[in-house]
């Protein structure tokens, strides 16, 4: 589909790593229309498929969209963004159908997945025919609202250190679903710029962690989970009410957190120290490719 950009015609691509300036350049202009809340910058997938873009002849990009699969073959749309004054609809609408075409050639059963950030995206999404499957709340908690629930004597809590990534990956395999996991890589990242990441230890065992982050803002809870064989025991409120003492002696006074809507057992432990839940839900939709649609 051909459309007029100020009197030029877009090209339709894939990318490159050599697109990273002027990618870059695009994604300064608060072009955002959705990034996917990994820890890795968009500009990290360049050189991995599906990623496409769209041009004018000077080499400006105009629009992008990469969804490519992580090291555990999880699909996330990672990036979708269009310039100012360049229509979002008119940019998915051949960036999209590009990505899509490519994994059923090369991924026949691919299922992409994608949070919807706000009503435009979820908008985007159902006219793709993708379905809802979850759905992403938040909560925050508060020093003037502020429980402190009682752990367990048995449970130390320690800062994390690199070596304790082997065994925090493995709990974190376990205690997910397949659509939540982080590889160990993305565990890596998220370590090296967390703000404070603890673990929790039984009988010298690692057998829970947290990773969370601090900002002008206050403080997030980016992660946090108990290995399944270990739930019940005391481990996370031990964990959390060690983060909250930390946040708290650090100044912060509002902590947030999201989790998945139908998740008692977390939603549970955030309410036990009075996180309150929030009004907005985001719902998380998925594509899966028909393989006998990719072999026609």
């Amino acid at each position: 589909m051909e459309m007029d950009y100020f009197g030029r015609t877009p090209i339709l691509r894939q990318a490159a790593p050599t697109d990273a300036p002027q990618l870059q350049k695009l994604l300064r202009r608060k072009s955002f229309i959705l990034r996917h809340l990994d820890w890795h910058s968009p500009l990290s997938w360049l050189g991995k498929q599906p990623f496409f873009l769209q041009e004018v002849d000077e080499g400006e990009i105009l629009a992008a969209l990469a969804c490519p699969p992580d090291a555990a073959g999880l699909i996330w749309l990672r990036l979708f963004a269009a310039a100012p004054g360049f229509s979002p609809q008119q940019a998915w609408q051949a960036l999209w159908p590009a990505a899509r075409d490519w994994l059923k050639e090369n991924l026949p059963t691919a299922q992409v997945n994608s949070l919807a950030v706000s009503p435009q995206v979820e908008e985007l999404l159902v006219r793709a025919d993708f379905k809802e499957i979850s759905q992403v709340v938040s909560l925050v908690w508060d020093i003037g609202s502020a429980r402190w629930p009682d752990g367990t004597g048995s449970v130390e809590v320690r800062e994390m250190v690199p070596d304790d990534l082997p065994q925090v990956f493995e709990i974190d395999l376990a205690a997910f679903d397949p659509l939540w996991r982080n590889t160990l890589d993305e565990l890596q990242a998220a370590f090296s710029v967390s703000s404070y990441a603890s673990v929790g230890l039984v009988e010298g065992r690692v057998s829970g962690y947290q990773i969370s982050t601090a900002s002008s803002q206050g403080g997030h809870l980016a992660r946090l989970a108990v290995s399944p064989d270990l739930q019940g025991k005391g481990i996370g409120v031990t964990i959390l009410d060690d983060l909250l003492e930390r946040f708290t002696r650090a100044g912060i006074v509002e902590v947030s957190v999201n989790t998945q809507r139908d998740n008692q057992r977390s939603l549970a432990l955030y309410q036990k120290f009075g996180f309150k839940l929030l009004e907005g839900i985001y719902p998380v939709f998925s594509y899966r490719v028909d393989p006998e649609e990719a072999a026609r």
